[in-house]
């Protein structure tokens, strides 16, 4: 099915014409595709609309809050929107849902055109503005419920406004989320320092298979499912947070974090200095995501084998950019 690109009023149009909306977000949920679902649903809502947001995962619980800006509403869905989420293999279960979007809000570059109209800007910082320009085309008044929404998703995927796709926009547009009440601080403890006794003992068990390539330019981490298994109190939300783990130390270029979902399939993260574009990587092996954020899956082998291939591929990567 070939997608028709939209713009924003035709989103919006859309949006207007249109009811009993299910909104799907992608599976190992982040603060971006929570933040535009609830947003969006609330919105709707406000607008006289039947709207639910459905993840296919479990929410971690630090993001619960984030459904204080949406009703339970009991209806069958009829419109499905697909909020952050470049291909329909990140809604897991619910991909034969996602494969009938009748329309997607997204801002990844790798996003495959699966719904029939898609409404893309790869120059936002987070999938989250696209949402906010949304509502206010709706004409839907911002209260403090969704303002936190919104920014949740614009710190989140800007990693608290330090990641390169931070633009004097994400700054302005987090501003007026701040003057429509949004807890900030709650919110930036929450994301970016709270830490679970759990998550403490899963980064002590990880941060020990720490190996090294490229005369120290790569860096890899492992999480195996008898590690993960083996810590009680963790969620998603924790696993998912050692992907920033390798990028952090002085000298890698490009830090890579193999997860095993379950056995035999093992969830790859990347991430990169601003000298490699590892959606590039990704894609090689049918992943994608941001020049410096992306991701890819492996369902065959061991999960050492998942980490060379990756690792292989990042190696050429550093090469054809001169740093090896």
């Amino acid at each position: 099915m070939k997608t028709v690109r939209i713009d924003i009023k035709e989103a919006a149009e859309f949006l207007r014409e249109n009811d009993d909306y299910l909104i799907l977000m992608h599976t190992s949920p982040d603060g971006d595709t929570l933040g535009c679902g609830t947003a969006l649903c609330g919105a709707l809502q406000r607008m006289g609309k039947k709207a639910k947001a459905v993840c296919p995962d479990d929410v971690p619980e630090k993001f619960n809050y984030l459904f204080e800006a949406v009703e339970e509403q009991e209806f069958e869905p009829k419109t499905v929107v697909c909020v952050d989420v470049a291909d329909t293999k990140l809604l897991g279960d619910m991909k034969e849902v996602g494969d009938k979007a009748e329309l997607c809000i997204d801002h990844h570059v790798s996003n495959i055109d699966y719904a029939k109209r898609t409404l893309l800007d790869a120059e936002s910082g987070a999938a989250c503005e696209i949402i906010y320009y949304i509502i206010k085309e709706l004409g839907v008044e911002i209260d403090k419920a969704v303002a936190n929404s919104l920014y949740t998703g614009m710190a989140t995927d800007t990693g608290c406004f330090k990641f390169s796709n931070t633009t004097p926009q994400n700054h302005r547009l987090a501003a007026e989320m701040i003057e429509r009440g949004a807890d900030f601080v709650d919110i930036n403890y929450a994301m970016f320092d709270m830490k679970t006794p759990g998550r403490i003992q899963l980064e002590q068990s990880a941060l020990k298979t720490i190996r090294y390539y490229a005369n120290g330019h790569i860096a890899v981490i492992f999480a195996p499912l008898s590690m993960v298994e083996s810590i009680k109190g963790i969620d998603s939300d924790d696993i998912g947070s050692l992907a920033s783990f390798p990028r952090k130390i002085q000298g890698v270029d490009i830090g890579i974090c193999v997860k095993e979902k379950k056995k035999g399939l093992y969830k790859v993260s990347l991430r990169s200095s601003q000298k490699v574009d590892c959606s590039v990587i990704a894609q090689k092996f049918g992943g994608g995501g941001h020049e410096r954020a992306s991701g890819c899956s492996f369902d065959e082998g061991t999960i050492e084998e998942a980490a060379l291939k990756v690792v292989e591929a990042c190696e050429e990567a550093c090469r054809e950019a001169g740093i090896i």
